[in-house]
């Protein structure tokens, strides 16, 4: 019986040949294979996954972080210096997300990855704290 997934469940994406099937629909690559992460949202039989960074294959993670630098450095340019003068660190290092939209065929429960994950509550600590520093911070 295949497992049923839910938005926040820890997943782990299967390793196989991808098929001509995969490659006409783009629900699966190679590369997919061992990554890690969470599901976001489920499209009838497929998810979209949010990946987990420290899963990336290393040249894909290369690549990712590269780009997380280009774009950071392309978002500060088209600002004002005064509008980046008043950005926190958080705001000014913003990490840009690795998400895959997979078939629910090819991904199994990942038990492993359910420790590293925040609970809600802690997340929305998490929140509630930024905020409140973000509110200060627009204050001054």
């Amino acid at each position: 019986m295949a497992h049923t997934f839910q938005a926040g469940d820890s997943v782990a994406v299967i390793a196989r040949d991808a098929t001509n099937a995969d490659t006409k629909s783009g629900l699966y690559y190679p590369h997919f294979a061992d990554m890690r992460g969470t599901v976001l949202k489920i499209y009838g039989e497929e998810a979209s996954i949010l990946i987990d960074r420290d899963s990336l294959h290393t040249e894909i993670r290369v690549r990712h972080e590269e780009n997380e630098v280009a774009e950071r450095k392309k978002y500060a340019e088209r600002i004002s210096e005064a509008a980046r003068n008043s950005l926190s660190d958080k705001e000014k290092n913003f990490p840009l997300q690795y998400t895959i939209l997979i078939a629910l065929k090819d991904v199994v429960p990942d038990a492993d990855g359910a420790a590293k994950r925040l609970s809600a509550t802690d997340l929305d600590t998490a929140e509630a704290t930024f905020l409140a520093e973000r509110a200060a911070k627009k204050k001054k």
